[in-house]
């Protein structure tokens, strides 16, 4: 019988997470280069709302971590998971109940075509919607579109 090998759950959950921001970002990289950018960006929307995928997500992190509420301050808490368990760089600029803004200066996510940047966008939309369908979206800066940071805010309409 041969023996059985040891695996650190902290490289288990490296490779995860690497193979998960790999693999989303090689099929956008594929469906632009044979199709375009709006195609890729079109697919990945698709995607992230079919079976409610990113809405479930959101749900069970939220349930996880004990995240409870709609406010601004239930997404930083539930940013803050989502950010530790990918290793993002990031640091809050805003946190209040009906306001959150971000910078984040390291990310996995990062794409290496401007074009199908706002893949993002489309994400965290349905993020802030699953936590509050009345939350909005800023972004003022994105890594994506050639800066050296993000910054995304989260606001509740009036």
């Amino acid at each position: 019988m041969a023996k059985k090998i040891t695996i650190p759950n902290d490289f288990r959950l490296e490779l995860a997470m690497k193979g998960y921001t790999t693999t989303l970002k090689g099929f956008m990289y594929v469906v632009r280069e044979k199709f375009d950018a709006a195609t890729a960006l079109e697919l990945i929307e698709r995607f992230f709302k079919r079976d409610d995928r990113v809405k479930n997500l959101t749900k069970f992190l939220k349930d996880v971590f004990k995240i409870e509420g709609k406010d601004a301050e239930t997404y930083t808490q539930w940013f803050d998971a989502w950010c530790e368990i990918f290793g993002f760089e990031y640091a809050w600029l805003e946190r209040t109940k009906t306001n959150a803004r971000f910078k984040v200066t390291k990310c996995p996510w990062k794409t290496g075509y401007k074009d199908i940047g706002n893949w993002c966008k489309i994400w965290c939309d349905i993020v802030f919607a699953t936590i509050n369908p009345k939350a909005i979206q800023e972004r003022y800066k994105s890594m994506c579109a050639g800066d050296t940071y993000c910054e995304i805010a989260f606001k509740l309409e009036e």
